[in-house]
């Protein structure tokens, strides 16, 4: 190889390193702008709506879609994504709730296990919602979850009032999510998520 082709080459790969240094970082500066931006509870909201939807797979949702509920934010909640024989039953037996919420689980909650993903969950509650003459629908999930399913639900939903409830899972390290690989994964994995559905027709 001559002086001239190492010297191109050594080039090339100083500015493919530059190249993927600056990538990664552009990735993580956007990664850490989606999590500073994640919605935050709003204990102020009290606005109430014709329903509630729970979408499943995290920590605390169904808890606090049951204390909405009980609270009288809505009449009617669907639990959308729940395991096959997932009942009333096993769920009083599996979550710790207060009797209010047992109260409104029993009367006024209904389930559905036919939803296995985030798109299947809105279309679910689609279903659900003209079923049942729901107009205004309160969405309770997880705060990573939530860009992503208030995109899928408003696709699916398009003539519903939208409102969201954002729960923060109690083992997830917001603050120093970047040393605790767990929530680092999770948050990394949604956020990929979340960028195809942008992008979803």
């Amino acid at each position: 190889m001559t002086t001239d082709n190492l010297s191109m080459l050594k080039a090339l790969l100083r500015s493919t390193a530059v190249l993927c240094v600056f990538l990664t970082l552009s990735l993580i500066a956007m990664l850490q702008h989606f999590i500073l931006t994640l919605p935050k509870p709003a204990p102020d909201d009290i606005s109430i709506t014709d329903g509630i939807v729970v979408a499943t797979g995290g920590q605390a949702r169904i808890e606090e879609g049951l204390r909405l509920l009980s609270e009288g934010r809505a009449s009617q909640m669907l639990v959308t994504g729940v395991g096959e024989g997932i009942s009333r039953t096993s769920l009083k037996r599996t979550l710790s709730l207060s009797a209010p919420q047992i109260r409104a689980l029993e009367c006024c909650v209904d389930l559905d296990a036919a939803a296995r993903d985030t798109i299947g969950n809105a279309h679910s509650a689609a279903l659900w919602a003209e079923a049942n003459g729901v107009t205004s629908l309160r969405l309770v999930t997880a705060n990573y979850h939530l860009p992503r399913a208030k995109k899928e639900f408003q696709r699916a939903l398009r003539a519903t009032s939208l409102h969201v409830f954002a729960v923060i899972p109690p083992d997830l390290k917001l603050n120093t999510w970047y040393r605790h690989w767990p929530s680092a994964k999770l948050l990394a994995r949604e956020y990929g998520k979340y960028l195809v559905s942008l992008v979803r027709i």
